[in-house]
């Protein structure tokens, strides 16, 4: 126990160190920068983590003034989306891969009769406090005040970089926000954008809030989103290994996200016509960890080899937003 707790007091030593470096001169040139911190370096409030946080910029390139804010799924780490983060950044967004307690996921409502179940999860996952029966999430490990704290912690960490245009004390300028996720990741920041007015929306096999008991998607995915529809954008695997494609067609026709369905529209040329796409690719085929196709759409371990990866690295481009706003 006490090599455990040595190693961690030895990464957050490094971690500080790191950080006083940075607000040195030449930081101010050009360069890419790539952060990785502990969240509890951010804030001494949050708790039960060793995973990292993890954000990335280029400020060789010509920058967006947007940040993309990525959610991982279901007991993933920030680590497991390299590839698609180094993406985002090519695109000249400030990037940030939070970690956050992702250890239940949205499914835990599917069986409960309470439609109300799965506003409640949100709710106290992405905010704090006593929200749900189901999940126990202090304000200070809530998703958003992770991502407050991370930005306020990168700000302090080189000033010359542009973290505060994206929050206003502890408010976030949502106008100025791609929000991105994968699995349990894409529920919680649909759920944000269906509260505020985000720049763009990017889900990645997800959302996936469907009753099994009232045989129809969670209420929160019909209500009036902040957010306009034509903003949204979203990938699925034709043999999505965790939820049934048909509910998740569903749950994106509640959101006003698909109007029809073309199923291998990310596979071919013509994907820039849909914001829905769905992919028939074959994941690595020396992956072994479960669920795979699930996975193939974004984590890294998952992802189609050859051709079929660069591919769907065009379409992660159009998704994030590579051909216009």
């Amino acid at each position: 126990m006490k090599k455990v707790v040595g190693s961690v007091v030895f990464i957050i030593l490094i971690i500080n160190l790191i950080s006083c470096d940075q607000l040195k001169e030449p930081y101010k040139e050009p360069t890419y920068f790539s952060y990785t911190v502990l969240p509890q370096s951010t804030d001494v409030a949050i708790t039960t983590t060793t995973l990292f946080h993890q954000a990335t910029l280029n400020t060789r390139l010509t920058l967006q003034g947007k940040l993309f804010i990525f959610l991982g799924s279901t007991a993933s780490r920030a680590e497991n989306y390299s590839l698609l983060i180094k993406t985002a950044t090519s695109l000249g967004y400030h990037v940030m891969n939070l970690s956050y307690l992702n250890a239940v996921d949205e499914q835990v409502c599917k069986d409960k009769n309470d439609l109300a179940c799965f506003t409640n999860y949100h709710e106290e996952m992405i905010f704090g406090g006593k929200q749900s029966e189901l999940v126990d999430i202090s304000v200070a490990n809530s998703i958003n005040n992770r991502i407050i704290k991370f930005l306020h912690y990168l700000q302090k960490l080189n000033p010359h970089d542009g973290w505060s245009q994206f929050y206003e004390g502890s408010d976030l300028i949502y106008s100025k926000i791609v929000l991105a996720g994968h699995g349990q990741g894409g529920g919680h920041v649909a759920y944000l954008a269906q509260k505020f007015a985000v720049d763009r929306l990017v889900l990645f096999s997800s959302p996936n809030d469907y009753s099994n008991v009232f045989i129809q998607p969670a209420t929160w995915c019909k209500d009036k989103f902040a957010t306009t529809s034509d903003r949204f954008y979203s990938l699925v695997h034709k043999r999505d290994d965790a939820l049934d494609l048909v509910k998740q067609y569903a749950i994106w026709k509640s959101m006003g996200l698909l109007d029809e369905t073309d199923t291998s529209s990310a596979d071919l040329s013509n994907y820039s016509s849909f914001h829905a796409l769905v992919t028939h690719q074959i994941p690595n085929p020396t992956a072994k960890a479960l669920p795979l196709y699930r996975n193939a759409t974004a984590q890294d371990y998952a992802l189609p080899i050859g051709a079929d990866r660069e591919q769907l690295k065009l379409v992660w481009l159009y998704l994030m937003g590579s051909s216009g706003r």
